[in-house]
């Protein structure tokens, strides 16, 4: 069984402060149990300040995380925080490493690292918790493919690091302390752990009824649907270059992927100057490709209705929402954290924005498979 308890601090600048508030509030000699692992989520600057590192090495565990521009947890919502969750178990076990990301190594790094990792324990892990980086030259979905690979399919689940930055240059993953820009974070979680997925996307009424099939692409860059260029289909449904370049990042494309059970969104980041489209994971040749739209009333009708059903007593959510939920929301931009907070009443949870979705979804088989996911708040609950 799993547990876990909470603790935030918003003192950024006085180290000593910071450290204090969160040992006392996390109590670790009433509360620890065996084994545990602290899962950090805060604003970028506590890591400029020396803030996060002097937490971690306060801590008997290991910590691992992300930055994000909003986080929450024990009920508190706020940009400029501190957040961290541990979770601590007698029989489940955690293990952590860094995978140093590069473009020209990032394979081999996965496979090497993973495969030490494996060499050290004489099962797999039932679940791994994942940050990954948010930098240009590998995409989540590349990282996710090699993690795959060397695990096997085991379950991930986690958050792509973001910042408040227009150009992301602080958005970070954590390793006890550290923060990374190009590195890949994984906690492995060993032993019998119970746990389950769910997310949330758009509403089935912003999603078009007119489905394409995407006849060219190159990994994430959409070249053509229909037989057509990836513009002209557009045109096509009503949708012009200037529409999609005006709402980069707020107009998703749902795909259909061979296997899974659930459609999958992606966001479109940029239009290349041959008209190709720019999207936020993997665009496989054969996937059906639907337009949709999010707005502020989507976002907190599906993160209402997730939470809702999801929630359970004794239970820990961890839960990312992706950073176009946030924009669409506009000046109420804390109003999904805000939900989430209200609907997880006294169980413990974290939430914090994100930079992309690592989430399972169920596949034709009856497993799960690995995907990354634009547009989405993804939930994790364990115990």
């Amino acid at each position: 069984m799993i547990k876990s308890f909470s603790a935030v601090t918003r003192e950024i600048d006085d180290v000593e402060v910071a450290v204090a508030e969160i040992k006392a509030a996390l109590n670790l000699e009433k509360n620890l149990l065996k084994n545990s692992l602290g899962i950090v989520s805060c604003f970028s600057e506590f890591a400029e300040t020396g803030a996060l590192k002097a937490i971690c090495e306060a801590l008997p565990f290991d910590c691992v995380g992300a930055t994000s521009c909003l986080c929450s947890t024990s009920e508190e919502v706020d940009q400029i925080i501190f957040t961290i969750t541990v979770l601590t178990s007698d029989d489940c076990v955690f293990k952590t490493t860094l995978i140093p990301i590069t473009e020209e190594e990032y394979k081999n790094s996965v496979a090497s690292e993973l495969s030490g990792l494996f060499e050290k324990a004489c099962e797999k892990p039932k679940l791994f918790l994942s940050f990954f980086p948010l930098i240009n030259t590998v995409s989540g979905d590349m990282i996710l493919a090699e993690i795959e690979k060397a695990t096997g399919g085991i379950p991930l689940f986690g958050t792509v690091a973001v910042d408040h930055h227009l150009d992301y240059k602080t958005a970070m993953t954590i390793f006890n302390g550290e923060a990374y820009r190009e590195a890949v974070v994984l906690a492995a979680i060993y032993g019998n752990p119970k746990f389950s997925f769910e997310l949330a996307s758009l509403n089935e009424d912003k999603i078009r009824k007119q489905k394409g099939i995407i006849t060219a692409s190159n990994g994430n860059i959409l070249i053509g649907v229909n037989g057509k260029a990836v513009l002209e289909y557009l045109e096509e449904i009503g949708m012009t270059k200037e529409d999609l370049s005006s709402g980069l990042g707020l107009i998703p494309l749902v795909v259909e992927y061979k296997g899974s059970t659930k459609p999958v969104a992606r966001a479109v980041f940029a239009v290349t100057p041959e008209g190709y489209a720019v999207c936020g994971g993997e665009m496989p040749v054969g996937a059906t490709v639907v337009i949709g739209r999010v707005d502020a009333n989507d976002v907190l009708s599906t993160t209402g209705k997730v939470m809702t059903s999801f929630i359970e007593k004794d239970t820990t959510i961890l839960t990312y929402s992706c950073l176009a939920r946030y924009l669409a929301l506009g000046a109420n931009n804390y109003a999904e954290a805000e939900k989430v907070s209200e609907i997880s009443g006294d169980n413990h949870y974290q939430f914090a924005s994100s930079g992309g979705e690592i989430c399972p979804l169920p596949n034709d088989k009856g497993g799960l498979t690995n995907f990354f996911h634009n547009f989405t708040i993804i939930l994790c609950k364990l115990s």
